[in-house]
């Protein structure tokens, strides 16, 4: 009883008191920080570390900057070139452009003081500064409108500005967005007065948002009856008083943002609208884009005319948007159709979602160059203000074939290629860069294969060009790029795929899509039919006839140039959108088409023998990868499957690194912390529309090389790892001005896609970054795109010589490594777990070697197995319990380890993962272990710390409470 008394000391209680409550924070902390929030706090703080062997400098990819920040300064420059060359003058009349030296100017729009550089989602920017149209100015000589300016960033008394990116999860439609243009009725005296001051140019700024996960609305937030891409009531208003004020030289408008506003209020000559009374006092017109963190430098160099723009557009520039075929089959943000729900047979709904893709081969500027060769030029100058591959420059060229008559003299060969030389000569008198076009026209049959009148099948621009200077360009044409896929039959020959038709061919070389300045002819003297691809030499023909025949039902038919009005594409009807059971067991339906057979289980847990590093370099069916497949294990093949969301995880017995993956087309991001690597300190890049409105395939190299560098130095704090995976570039189609990620794409046309994609892919991967070109396929929407996976309907003919070709290029002449699968469906069948899409046309018919990511996976239709037997290789998963040898808590089926089929896929899926990653920079040295996590070290150490405090605390209260002898009373 005495010990107790002694150890009930308040030294003794405050020590456990203190004891107990410090011990349940510690516990705390470690179960969350090991247990919940490890994935966050590596990639807030860093991940584990990793250890090289000593001297080992591992594969030689070269590095053109010692650090980062050189690397980072090299991609700002390289973002402001491709600017300089990338923004389109559209138009430049009264000696608007350039300006005159020292200018004064005003600078007009809301959003002229918040641009929109980019998109958002894997578009998103990095970190980094963000320089604006005023730093560009200043650089530039050119002095501003203070008074505006500080109006405009005044919010209350100019407004709060344009509404914010919608959110990712979004993805149901966006009813409306606000353009955020401040009222004409707000702006003050002392505003208008300092127009008088800085009136050489009134330089006006409309900015368009866009994102991923959403489209662009089709209604405009203050009139119904418009929708978004066009000027909005205080749009229109601010540049009538602009026009009406009489207080500027010039008026000049930009357009900020990748998809453009309708534009026909900038030519008297299209659709007569109420723009009209404004337009014709417009002098001038700059596409400027969405620039990235510092590419909006270049306008003031264009603006002054110390740079001479040569960009060209890569979309056609049409007006009447809700003329163009794609209008009524786009987005479920449009009231009565677009793509939408489909209704079960009892009339419920299904919450399953289609679009039809009617306007068949007819996108873009084939629709609009075809339908205007047939219903004249006053048609077409109605529906287009400027055609594909327009631009403008402040001097003039001349142009002329100069092997003309050996071109014509020889016939056509359906598996040559020719060559066609171009000289131009600057005519004018300043320096400037030409782009030059060409496009193929191909005999056409009224009632035979669908062709367009003309397409695009080469382009070059001059080195700069002084007066009076001239440079002849080589355009290298290979007729496999102008095939039509026949998958119908069309022509009745008994054929089903690529085929060239016999007969005269036309090859106008142009300014733009419109415009000749010259053509030739050459003939084809017997029909060639394609029936093997002509560089694998894999059997081609038509694998998605189900979908091919859903687009020429009774009650639907494909856009057909031998009857442009009859069948013209309509808004989807009730009928169309009630299906029948079947069609709903379809679309449930993870079943697989894959047919392949094994009889046995493959060796695993093999003795070790090989390490990873050894594998660098050999080829694909090297036989030493089939050592090495053999050392894997059941589990480890797993992970190597499911951990690969924005990294692929160690296998440190075997001396499989742990790589990390970035985002995304505008620059190495990681918009979600899903890494256990961060990325951080990298550039922001202006959009691929930008560098594809270059038409110089030099620039995508110097990109290449600037993100190549970036990924190949990595991180310098923490743990030092390399970004070897990038999820880009993306390819698929600009289909609609309101596609949300038209950012994120370069244009319209597949072959400029293919071309600029190709180069960035090649020059990327010799810096030893696998890419992951996106999205495969047919993914050019983002409302619904996740919603149970659209349902995407086109005719084989349209994906083949549209939606896939950009890919086909990429693989074949950017070799790359790496690709991701799309959210939505080819007809009934998620795209990430087609067979067909990923096996027989990626792998075989093109010669893929390398990985497949799906996109972000959802659980409840994008099906694990479906998409493994597919030949899909990694699960782009972030959570711990969706797992492909889960239960069917989520409705993922599991993989047997006693599966033969099973067990020989997730090895195949296993060796083209690895395959990628061994021949990228995360083998640039030998990592022979990891060092834990700095922030893992620290809690172990501070757990300790004070575990050790609280004993030495408690022995020394203990002790002395034991010691301590019991006072007796005094006596009285």
């Amino acid at each position: 009883m005495g010990t107790v008394k002694k150890l009930l000391k308040p030294r003794v209680i405050s020590w456990a008191a203190t004891s107990l409550v410090l011990g349940a924070v510690i516990i705390a902390a470690n179960v969350v920080a090991r247990g919940v929030l490890p994935s966050l706090l590596d990639q807030v703080l860093g991940g584990k570390r990793p250890i090289v062997a000593e001297g080992d400098s591992g594969i030689p990819f070269e590095q053109d900057f010692a650090t980062k920040k050189e690397a980072l300064e090299f991609g700002n420059k390289v973002t402001e070139e491709i600017c300089e060359e990338g923004m389109v003058l559209l138009k430049n009349e009264n000696n608007a452009l350039p300006l005159k030296a020292n200018a004064k100017v005003s600078v007009f729009g809301k959003n002229s003081v918040n641009l929109v550089y980019g998109g958002s989602g894997s578009a998103a920017p990095g970190d980094g500064e963000r320089k604006t149209i005023f730093d560009s100015l200043k650089d530039a000589g050119i002095d501003y409108n203070p008074e505006l300016k500080n109006f405009y960033e005044n919010k209350s008394a100019s407004g709060d500005g344009r509404s914010a990116n919608p959110a990712m999860e979004h993805g149901e439609g966006i009813p409306t967005l606000k353009t955020g243009e401040t009222p004409y009725s707000s702006y003050t005296a002392n505003v208008k007065n300092s127009y008088d001051q800085y009136g050489d140019a009134a330089i006006v700024v409309f900015s368009r948002i866009a994102g991923e996960n959403w489209d662009l609305p089709r209604k405009a937030a203050d009139d119904a009856s418009r929708h978004y891409l066009e000027l909005d009531n205080n749009e229109r208003e601010l540049l009538r008083q602009i026009a009406s004020s009489g207080k500027f030289a010039h008026i000049i408008i930009l357009m900020n943002g990748s998809n453009y506003i309708d534009l026909g209020f900038l030519e008297e000559r299209t659709n007569p609208t109420d723009y009209n009374d404004f337009g014709k006092n417009i002098d001038g017109a700059i596409v400027i884009g969405s620039t990235g963190g510092n590419g909006i430098m270049a306008l003031g160099r264009i603006l002054s005319g110390k740079v001479n723009p040569s960009g060209h557009t890569v979309d056609t520039v049409y007006t009447g948007y809700q003329n163009d075929p794609t209008w009524q089959n786009f987005g479920g943000n449009f009231e009565t159709g677009g793509d939408a729900y489909l209704k079960e047979s009892d009339g419920s709904n299904s919450n399953y979602y289609l679009v039809e893709y009617e306007e068949n081969i007819y996108l873009g500027y084939r629709y609009y160059e075809t339908r205007g060769a047939i219903d004249g030029e006053d048609w077409y100058n109605k529906n287009v203000v400027y055609p594909f591959g327009y631009g403008l420059s402040y001097t003039s060229f001349s142009q002329e074939i100069v092997n003309k008559s050996a071109l014509e003299s020889a016939n056509l060969k359906a598996n040559e290629t020719f060559d066609v030389e171009i000289k131009v000569k600057n005519t004018g008198d300043v320096a400037g860069k030409q782009v030059v076009q060409l496009y193929a026209q191909a005999p056409y049959t009224a009632n035979g294969i669908e062709k367009a009148h003309k397409v695009i099948v080469g382009f070059a621009k001059t080195k700069l060009l002084n007066k009076g200077e001239e440079e002849t360009v080589k355009i290298t044409v290979n007729p496999y790029d102008f095939a039509s896929f026949d998958s119908l039959d069309k022509n009745g020959n008994g054929f089903k795929g690529y085929e060239l038709e016999k007969g005269e061919y036309i090859f106008h070389a142009a300014l733009d899509a419109h415009h000749d300045f010259d053509t030739f002819k050459k003939t084809l003297a017997d029909d060639a039919k394609i029936d093997k691809d002509p560089v694998t030499g894999y059997e081609v023909k038509p694998l998605f006839d189900e979908v091919t025949d859903h687009m020429h039902t009774s009650n639907m038919q494909a856009l057909s140039r031998n009857d442009f009005a009859g069948t013209f594409p309509k808004t989807i009807t009730t009928e169309e959108r009630t299906i029948s059971d079947d069609f709903l067991k379809q679309l449930k339906s993870k079943a697989s088409t894959n047919d392949e057979t094994y009889d046995a289980i493959p060796t695993m847990d093999k003795e070790i023998t090989v390490q990873f590093k050894e594998l660098a370099g050999l080829k694909y069916d090297d036989p030493k990868w089939d050592e090495f497949l053999d050392q894997l294990r059941f589990d480890e093949m797993l992970r190597l499957f499911n951990e690969g969301c924005y990294q692929t995880p160690d296998i440190e017995r075997l001396g499989i690194p742990l790589t990390v993956s970035a985002d995304g087309p505008t620059g190495l991001v990681q918009f979600l912390a899903a890494a256990e690597v961060k990325v951080y300190g990298t550039c922001y890049y202006m959009s691929e529309c930008l560098l594809a409105q270059t038409y110089n395939l030099e620039l995508a190299d110097k990109q290449a090389k600037a993100i190549g560098n970036e990924a190949l130095i990595g991180n310098e704090r923490g743990d030092g790892l390399s970004y070897p995976g990038w999820y880009a570039p993306g390819v698929n189609l600009h289909r609609s001005p309101f596609s949300g990620r038209n950012t994120e794409y370069y244009s319209e046309d597949p072959f400029i896609n293919g071309k600029f994609a190709g180069r960035v892919i090649k020059g990327v991967q010799a810096k030893g970054v696998y890419v992951n070109i996106k999205h495969f396929a047919i993914n050019d929407q983002e409302t619904h795109r996740s919603s149970n996976g659209i349902a995407t309907w086109v005719d084989e003919q349209a994906m083949r010589e549209l939606y896939f070709k950009a890919f086909e290029i990429g693989v074949k002449e950017g070799e790359a490594h790496g690709l991701m699968t799309s959210f939505n469906r080819i007809g009934t069948e998620w795209a990430g777990g087609s067979y067909r899409l990923v096996t027989t046309i990626l792998r075989k018919e093109w010669g893929f070697q390398g990985s497949v990511i799906c996109d972000f996976h959802t659980d409840f239709y994008m099906d694990s197995k479906q998409m493994l037997y597919a030949g899909g290789d990694i699960n782009m998963v972030s959570l711990e319990d969706r797992k492909l040898t889960t239960d069917k808590k989520y409705g993922t089926p599991v993989v047997s380890a006693t599966d033969p089929k099973d067990v020989n896929l997730l090895r195949k899926a296993a060796h083209n993962n690895l395959f990628a990653i061994v021949n990228s920079n995360a083998m640039k040295a030998d990592i022979i272990g990891y060092k834990p996590a700095i922030w893992r070290i620290a809690l172990t150490a501070g757990t300790w710390s004070v575990v050790g405090v609280i004993a030495v605390w408690g022995f020394f209260a203990i002790f002395t409470a034991l010691r301590k002898k019991e006072e007796t009373p005094k006596a009285e």
